[in-house]
């Protein structure tokens, strides 16, 4: 039998140059779903968040009728920025620093001082809209020109299978902690690390106490079917001390059986996480062609935060170490890959789950 022939990752300049982060910009960000936050970060009328998606300024924002809605961040009378902060809170519209136009929190214009009536055509000028869809609480946006896929259709249309992790009851997990963190290494080279472990042995002996398939090399573990790696020692959650224990996420009650640890990359941009106590969402927002913030929310059941010694640090520290373990890895690839000899690199058979994810990409950048 032949030998299979050589897989070859993207080429070296997908990782670095302005031309080809300008390609993913209009490919890829534009007119995917982008995770963005989790809609309790936006508990009232009038909260708003401002995001940075690829050097887009997008804001949503929860209306008077408790509908989240997306927004470019720019004003429709001569392109000031409206909101510079990352989040806050309106009584009734967000307000223009530069003219003081005011718009209502579904975008609509409704003040513009100085401004004659006959002047303006109000109704025609409202806040360019950007699609927003929720699911399971996590909020995200597309800035497609065209109809894109629904939401659901796009998690549909992942190799991980985002979906079935609704199982243990999303919807109902609160925020215990957010964290961000600045990586200098070009998104693509975050999500590939996070489709394999081929790494874990050499960069995360901690996570192999916890995780014993990964030191295999391996993202799945032998005789599961159901894409999950057994937590060691009778662990119900990501962490470094066994005994541990926090409420169970609310789908995940009554049942029998080591615990399990879950992980699904939502292209183009997310990580979600999921244990037997906890959750974690990643977003992802690229910050150019050689870097990229991570935004991570750190999810529980609603019974954890009933009880007064609720305490989430010890998931928080461990998580956190692994995080930065990856990012370190992760500049250490940006720093070889924009190299003058590095014109591609090679895939392993370990290594398909990576592979899928360049050839999802490549549909995406090579298409119309």
């Amino acid at each position: 039998m032949p030998p299979e022939p050589i897989r070859s990752t993207l080429p070296g300049p997908a990782y670095h140059s302005a031309e080809d982060y300008e390609r993913d910009r209009e490919k890829v960000f534009f007119r995917s779903w982008i995770y963005v936050a989790r809609a309790e970060r936006m508990p009232r009328p009038g909260s708003w968040m401002r995001f940075e998606i690829a050097g887009e300024s997008i804001l949503v924002v929860r209306g008077k009728d408790e509908q989240l809605r997306g927004f470019y961040n720019v004003c429709r009378h001569r392109g000031s920025q409206l909101c510079d902060d990352e989040q806050g809170e309106v009584r009734t519209h967000l307000r223009c620093p530069y003219h003081a136009w005011g718009y209502a929190l579904d975008g609509t214009l409704v003040t513009t001082p100085m401004i004659e009536r006959d002047e303006i055509d109000r109704p025609s000028t409202s806040l360019w809209p950007v699609r927003v869809d929720v699911w399971e609480g996590f909020v995200f946006v597309n800035l497609s020109r065209e109809e894109p896929p629904t939401l659901l259709e796009s998690l549909a249309d992942q190799q991980d299978e985002p979906l079935a992790l609704a199982r243990v009851g999303l919807a109902e997990l609160r925020i215990g902690h957010v964290s961000t963190v600045d990586v200098r290494a070009n998104w693509k080279i975050v999500l590939e690390n996070y489709n394999e472990c081929l790494h874990c042995p050499t960069i995360h002996p901690e996570l192999m106490a916890v995780v014993p398939a990964y030191r295999k090399g391996s993202v799945f573990e032998a005789g599961r079917d159901d894409g999950g790696v057994t937590l060691a020692d009778g662990r119900t959650s990501v962490a470094a001390d066994p005994r541990l224990r926090l409420p169970l996420l609310p789908g995940l009650k009554g049942q029998e059986g080591p615990s399990a640890y879950f992980g699904a990359a939502v292209y183009p941009t997310m990580f979600l996480d999921v244990d037997g106590s906890t959750a974690l969402a990643t977003a992802v927002f690229p910050t150019g062609p050689q870097s990229c913030r991570l935004v991570t929310e750190y999810l529980f059941s609603p019974e954890a935060f009933d009880d007064p010694g609720f305490d989430p640090q010890p998931v928080i520290d461990f998580n956190e170490l692994v995080t930065r373990q990856d990012n370190e890895a992760c500049e250490r690839v940006q720093r070889g890959v924009t190299s003058r000899a590095f014109d591609h690199g090679v895939f392993p058979a370990k290594d398909s789950w990576v592979h899928a994810f360049d050839q999802r990409y490549l549909r995406d950048v090579e298409g119309d």
